[in-house]
């Protein structure tokens, strides 16, 4: 029946595929979410529609990896499957971990070595089966459950049974195919602002390190005055690359529009990259150790900060965030700064913590779909609150989280929401997780 209506429709259907966990999008959160299930036992399937995974980190040529450290940036609070990704970087020399950023830490790396790093991740499980160029476009239900999953690349369409489905999709995607409640920014709908990466190279780093974040600043505005070049955020940054004489730009924003609107990201896409080429141009002529550099690269795609978030039981608040609460159903640690990227205010703002915090597994239940959970920066928590969570170690951890709760839950034949969370927390922990 279902082919029929697939070829009804001018689709080739090109089979069946079970599982016991899939998961749906191969950023940080599906990563932590895939090797998380494997270690537990289960048969996985990850899907992923570029030709690599890692997410905004290597899509969107991010390259600094932030929250895995302590508020007072003394410990590490993140391990588990972080750390066996980081032991290939390592191995790779495609990483400096650490950095001090004055009020914080994060870790740099290469984010081409990044995606041959969490291939060979991925190599060491049997049980995870991968199928890159692939994307989920439709999934049917039934009494509040997933039947199956429609996904579709070169081959045709496909159908996915599987017991537990997980959602890292980042925008949310296979939540609102399901029909789960979910909220976009704030009250009035408003999002942080997108960012397009670009990489300078023949850099000489240490003399760019010597201008002041105020200079840079103010020659930003100074040009932006002058009518120099096309410029809009004078907050921008730019860190050291783990590798060469080469320099990550975090620079422009690009917002008023939407991910989940192809016409809207197609603009913004295009903006994008122009306004990195017009930042390129300001940095060789007006910061020191730019000189004779050179734009090396503009990232695949544009890097979203924020789209929806599901409406779960519990909502983890900024209050919970700068208070450093704690849960009994805890999964993991966050200490990331309230990091806002206000384009209409052309200001960022940002809000240290004093202690950590901890996130709840009750954030990555969404409502009404019995079988699904949502992993990365699209689980339950207010528009502020989000502008912690969602940075790429917390999103690792907490697929870690969402991968070993769907392997209990189809050993232990309940939903997600009903497995023992002791168990849950004590796995984590012999997996190497932090809680």
């Amino acid at each position: 029946m279902f082919e029929a209506a697939a070829q009804e429709l001018g689709l080739k259907f090109a089979g069946d595929i079970h599982t016991d966990v899939f998961v749906m999008g191969g950023g940080f959160a599906g990563i932590g979410a895939a090797v998380g299930a494997a270690k537990s036992g289960a048969e996985v399937l990850l899907i992923e529609k570029y030709g690599f995974l890692g997410g905004m980190a290597t899509a969107a040529a991010v390259s600094t990896i932030c929250g895995a450290y302590s508020a007072d940036k003394q410990k590490k609070i993140i391990g588990g499957i972080r750390d066996e990704l980081f032991d290939e970087l390592r191995a790779l020399g495609g990483v400096q971990e650490g950095v001090d950023f004055g009020q914080h830490r994060a870790d740099t790396c290469d984010h081409h070595l990044l995606k041959y790093a969490i291939d060979r991740v991925l190599l060491n499980y049997s049980n995870i089966h991968l199928l890159l160029h692939t994307q989920v476009i439709g999934v049917k239900q039934e009494h509040a459950k997933i039947q199956y999953a429609i996904i579709t690349n070169k081959e045709g369409i496909f159908r996915v049974f599987s017991k537990n489905y997980i959602d890292c999709t980042g925008d949310a995607d296979i939540v609102a195919l399901a029909g789960a409640p979910y909220v976009i920014g704030n009250e009035k709908g408003q999002i942080q602002a997108a960012t397009t990466v670009f990489k300078m190279g023949d850099v000489k780093v240490q003399e760019a390190k010597t201008i002041t974040r105020q200079a840079f600043k103010d020659k930003v505005q100074q040009s932006i005055d002058d009518g120099e070049y096309e410029l809009f955020r004078t907050a921008g940054v730019f860190m050291e690359s783990a590798v060469g004489d080469t320099v990550i730009c975090n620079m422009n924003w690009i917002s008023d529009f939407s991910s989940l609107n192809a016409k809207e990201m197609t603009y913004a896409e295009i903006e994008g990259r122009r306004s990195s080429i017009e930042y390129s141009k300001f940095l060789k002529d007006k910061i020191p150790g730019f000189g004779s550099a050179h734009l090396s690269e503009i990232a695949t795609q544009i890097g979203i900060r924020e789209s929806r978030r599901i409406i779960a039981d519990f909502v983890l608040t900024e209050e919970h965030v700068m208070q450093g609460a704690s849960f009994e159903d805890a999964i993991c640690w966050g200490a990331w700064p309230v990091e806002y990227h206000d384009a209409r205010e052309n200001k960022t703002i940002k809000k240290y913590l004093d202690h950590d915090y901890q996130i709840p597994y009750r954030t990555l239940i969404p409502r009404n779909v019995n079988n699904l959970l949502v992993a990365g920066r699209s689980i339950s928590t207010t528009h502020y609150a989000n502008a912690s969570t969602r940075v790429m170690a917390q999103c690792m951890a907490i697929g870690h989280a969402a991968g070993v709760a769907c392997a209990l839950s189809g050993k232990q034949n309940v939903p997600p929401k009903d497995i023992d969370i002791a168990g849950l927390q004590k796995q984590l922990r012999d997996q190497g997780a932090i809680i």
